[in-house]
């Protein structure tokens, strides 16, 4: 797979006919645009984001911006009081001189708003007293399973919540209304099609939201298919989506687990100890437990995916795998993410026939943190290429909002593995070809969907294309790659 010049007709929604071409041309029921210096490749596919939240980081201030606490600070002061609540999401203080962060400096903004932040791995957050007051949380609250209530040496709440015990608070918020979440998820869509992607995998969608994916969807509003994989852990999904739905943009076909929780606050469960902290992580779901809800959900039709990021997560979802298809199970098996495998589990992907969700980018924007949790000899961490060796399908995606929505970062991670400002190649034997890592993008995201008639330039295939300026052979151009134009459902949408 490699960007092309082609002439391409679309009738109906599907592909009519494909041929080489001096320009690059769609015509679509009979009506020509030409694009003049152009390059087409298979619509683009996110596999593994958060429509919602890129929508709410559209229509909010951007807390990734801060370079220090005092900056963030003046940041949340500009953030807008919605439903009694100040909400936001994206800090990281791991490049920041001071990494000390406390109840007491969010209540210098405001003693009587309570003020919720999310860290930017969305696995930690940070919130003032009064939050901490109206969700109950005090010197003798307990850390719930999976989770950690950060506390100071007289054992008080210092207002930083780690995985489950983010919960505690976000219970209390307010729910944002249908409306809103409808333009969250429109902002979302738009953004992403100017971006070149014509699907995405909409991961951990909370049930809540459901109904108004499916009012747009049903209005035929949603300029790009959904696939989504909405909340299993606590199992309230048997009563309000018991079964996978298939509406006409939107697909609603697995449950999502977390068996651990990210590198950066240190949630990722580890097989040895951390090299900056003595933790080996979170277990935020027994093998026993996941083994069970999967199972279950198997037996109603759901596909699964699991996040798992340090090497213990993913040993122990492979395990959990390893029983389901000893019990038969053909359901797709996704492990999201994968960051840091063992090379004893490596093969197994492939025998279990287990799809590795990778998130490239987010190997170059946390390569430095990585060192420090780590150390330096650790050697398993983002093995694209030797997963990819032992026959396992690689499906690509961002975790948008968490990292850059633009899937041109993601291509160059995969072929440059570079950190930001830095010219040195990381682990360059993990890198892979263009056309390996265009194929984890365009191709192999529609084997993990059972979508057939997606993800190749082939007649009768859906018509999902996209096209840009750059034919992508120059690897130290791919981050400035523009897309002109994008074809979703036989729906043309110009661009530049």
């Amino acid at each position: 797979m490699k960007p092309n010049k082609l002439s391409i007709s679309i009738m109906n929604g599907l592909i009519e006919s494909i041929d080489n071409s001096d320009i690059s041309e769609i015509i679509i029921d009979g009506t020509s645009s030409c694009f003049e210096n152009a390059y087409i490749i298979p619509g683009i596919v996110d596999a593994h984001a958060h429509i919602i939240g890129l929508g709410e980081n559209l229509n909010t201030i951007r807390l990734e911006k801060a370079k220090s606490k005092s900056e963030l600070i003046q940041l949340i002061k500009k953030i807008d009081t919605i439903e009694g609540w100040i909400t936001g999401r994206g800090w990281n203080e791991e490049n920041w001189d001071d990494k000390d962060l406390h109840r007491l400096d969010l209540d210098s903004i405001s003693s009587e708003t309570p003020i919720f932040l999310v860290r930017v791995d969305g696995h930690a957050a940070w919130v003032n007293s009064k939050a901490l007051e109206v969700s109950g949380i005090n010197n003798l609250t307990a850390n719930p399973k999976g989770g950690s209530i950060q506390k100071d040496t007289e054992g008080n709440p210092t207002g930083i919540l780690i995985d489950n015990a983010i919960e505690l608070v976000r219970d209390n918020i307010p729910k944002v209304s249908n409306e809103r979440i409808k333009k969250y998820i429109l902002d979302a869509c738009y953004e992403c099609l100017r971006n070149g992607i014509t699907e995405v995998h909409d991961m951990d969608v909370h049930l809540n939201h459901l109904q108004a994916y499916k009012e747009l969807d049903n209005d035929n509003l949603l300029p790009i298919r959904l696939v989504q994989y909405i909340r299993g852990f606590d199992g309230e999904y048997k009563q309000l989506q018991p079964r996978p739905y298939f509406g006409n943009n939107l697909q609603i076909i697995g449950l999502k687990f977390y068996a651990d929780g990210a590198l950066g606050s240190r949630g990722a469960l580890m097989i040895d100890k951390y090299n900056d902290a003595e933790t080996y992580g979170l277990e935020l779901i027994s093998s026993d437990e996941l083994s069970e809800r999967a199972s279950e959900g198997c037996d109603n039709g759901w596909d699964i995916a699991v996040h798992a990021i340090g090497d213990k997560a993913n040993r122990n979802v492979l395990d959990v795998y390893q029983k389901l298809r000893n019990d038969n199970y053909k359901n797709i098996l996704r492990i999201e993410h994968s960051q840091l495998v063992h090379p004893e589990d490596i093969k197994r992907f492939s025998d279990l026939n287990v799809f590795a969700s990778v998130q490239p980018i987010h190997c170059t924007s946390d390569k430095n943190m990585a060192i420090k949790r780590l150390g330096e000899d650790y050697k398993f961490a983002y093995p694209w290429k030797t997963l990819l060796d032992f026959n396992t399908i690689l499906i690509a995606g961002s975790d948008f909002p968490i990292e850059a929505h633009n899937p041109f970062f993601g291509l160059d991670s995969f072929i440059n593995r570079k950190a930001l400002n830095e010219e040195e190649t990381w682990q360059k034997q993990e890198t892979l070809t263009l056309e390996d890592a265009l194929n984890s993008y365009c191709y192999t995201p529609h084997l993990a969907t059972r979508n057939s008639n997606s993800g190749s330039l082939e007649i009768g295939n859906r018509a999902d294309i996209t096209i840009i300026d750059n034919d992508l052979n120059q690897s130290n151009n791919i981050k400035n790659t523009k897309v002109l134009a994008t074809v979703s459902n036989g729906t043309l949408t110009k661009h530049l």
